[in-house]
Order: structure tokens, then C-alpha cells, then sequence
């Protein structure tokens, strides 16, 4: 009987589990991406981020912290283990996000964590605190917007505005977008649209 109360146990857990929705948003708006399934190492995560103009979160302030922190306590009884974007590049004195290249300046680490030795990667556990583990291990992760697309896509929304307002002239926007990405030779302004030529001969992109 206990045993088939176990199994039930796992069973529903396991169910609820695949019922949560992946694409999470925080209170402040901040967009998360949590693949909870248990078959991805680090860079199979980092690269399923990727592929989503994403990377694998950098938790580097209090409030990243509690944002990740409280959406995961939300949607999950326990921990399942997620990769987060920290590992140490095979070194053994210090950890850095891999996004950014920053060393880590604050930490929630589990107990007796981190162990070192051949785990270089970082998750969040069932605890909710970080854990080092081999970063060949498959876990789930948890991926957040690219930061760098996130901020120009906020430059160029800003910009836009001011065009449309016509507070700024149009070379100011077609020399902000080129300097972006190199690739278009020109942006075309008609009226307030804008049309980015790629340098390739393909087709225009509004």
C-alpha cells in the first residue's frame, strides 16, 4: 500500500510538472523560459537558449535573485533542477556568468556547497540554492532574455518614438541601426517606416 502511494505520489508530481507553462513572466515583466524536462546538459541548455535569442539566466543581483526565486517557489513544490548560466571554466578559484563574463559577487549556495572537483556548472537544486555539478549531467534550465538584444530592442522602441514624434532626425535612427548590426548596408526611411537592407542582396526587412 505504501508503495502504491509512492508511486501515485510521483505520479502526480510528475504530471504537474509537465502541466507548467515554460514561458514565465515575472512581476516586473522580465521574460524566463523553464524547461523543466531532465535531458539537457549545460551547453545543450545554454544552446536551447540560443536558439530562442535567449541565454541561461545570470542570477548577479538581489533583485534577479528573488525574481527567479519566487517564480520557481510559484510553480514548483520542490526544486526540479535547472542549469543556470554560472560555471568556473574548468577553474578552481572563482565562478563567472557565462553571458556576461562577470565573477560572481553574490551567491546562494546549498550546504556544503560548492564541492568543486569535476563539477564546474552551476543549478538550482531542490532546495532552491545553487549546487555544482558536472555540467555533462542533464537537468532542465531556465533561460532569460538576452541582454544585449533586450536593451537595443528598448534603444530602437525609443528611438522609434522619437522619429514618430519627429523629434529626431532620420539619420540619428538609420546610424543607431547600423551600428547594431553591420550587415545592412542602409536603412530606407519612407514616411515612418523604416527598411533594413541586408548587404546580401536578400529581401528587405521592415
Amino acid at each position: 500500500m505504501k508503495l502504491l502511494v509512492l508511486v501515485l505520489g510521483s505520479l502526480i508530481a510528475w504530471v504537474s510538472a509537465q502541466a507548467v507553462q515554460k514561458w514565465q513572466k515575472s512581476e516586473d515583466g522580465s521574460l524566463y523560459y523553464i524547461e523543466n524536462e531532465r535531458k539537457f546538459t549545460w551547453f545543450g541548455s545554454w544552446n536551447e537558449c540560443a536558439r530562442k535569442n535567449m541565454s541561461l539566466v545570470a542570477i548577479d543581483s538581489y533583485k534577479k535573485h528573488m525574481q527567479v526565486d519566487s517564480l520557481l517557489r510559484k510553480l514548483y513544490g520542490t526544486g526540479p533542477g535547472l542549469w543556470i548560466g554560472g560555471n568556473d571554466n574548468d577553474l578552481t578559484d572563482r565562478y563567472e556568468w557565462y553571458a556576461t563574463g562577470e565573477i560572481f559577487t553574490l551567491t546562494y549556495w546549498g550546504p556544503a556547497q560548492p564541492k568543486r572537483g569535476v563539477n564546474h556548472c552551476i543549478l538550482i537544486w531542490e532546495d532552491f540554492k545553487w549546487h555544482d555539478w558536472p555540467c555533462t549531467n542533464k537537468l532542465g534550465f531556465v533561460c532569460e532574455e538576452n541582454r544585449f538584444l533586450k536593451q537595443k530592442s528598448q534603444e530602437v522602441e525609443a528611438l522609434k518614438k522619437e522619429l514618430d514624434d519627429k523629434t529626431i532626425a532620420p539619420t540619428k535612427f538609420r546610424n543607431f541601426i547600423m551600428n547594431i548590426n553591420p550587415t545592412f548596408d542602409h536603412v530606407v526611411l519612407s514616411g515612418n517606416e523604416s527598411v533594413l537592407v541586408p548587404n546580401d542582396g536578400s529581401v528587405p526587412i521592415k
